[in-house]
């Protein structure tokens, strides 16, 4: 079972996701879709971490730079919660829903 962790807040379990992806047909796309734009926040907020360690030990010649790849990873994450956000909401919307 292989776990990655983003940003020390957020789990993602591989296995997990795979299983639920090869029962259902149409998930599959959404959770795929879903695992591959936290991947790539998580991949922002490594490059950003970077270019701050560059900056400090001089390698990086400007500060603009890492400034640019930091607003990126916190963009990304802030959009990554509004969405999960959203999610919840819903969730939580069809839930209330009587039957």
């Amino acid at each position: 079972m292989k776990i990655n962790m983003l940003n020390n807040n957020l789990l993602i379990n591989d296995d997990t996701i795979n299983k639920q992806t090869t029962n259902t047909g149409k998930s599959n796309n959404f959770l795929s879709y879903l695992k591959s734009a936290l991947y790539e926040v998580d991949a922002l907020q490594k490059e950003a971490q970077i270019s701050v360690t560059e900056l400090v030990l001089g390698e990086e010649e400007y500060l603009h730079n890492t400034m640019l790849a930091y607003e990126k990873a916190n963009l990304a994450l802030q959009l990554t919660i509004e969405v999960r956000n959203k999610l919840v909401e819903a969730y939580q919307e069809i839930m209330r829903i009587q039957m």
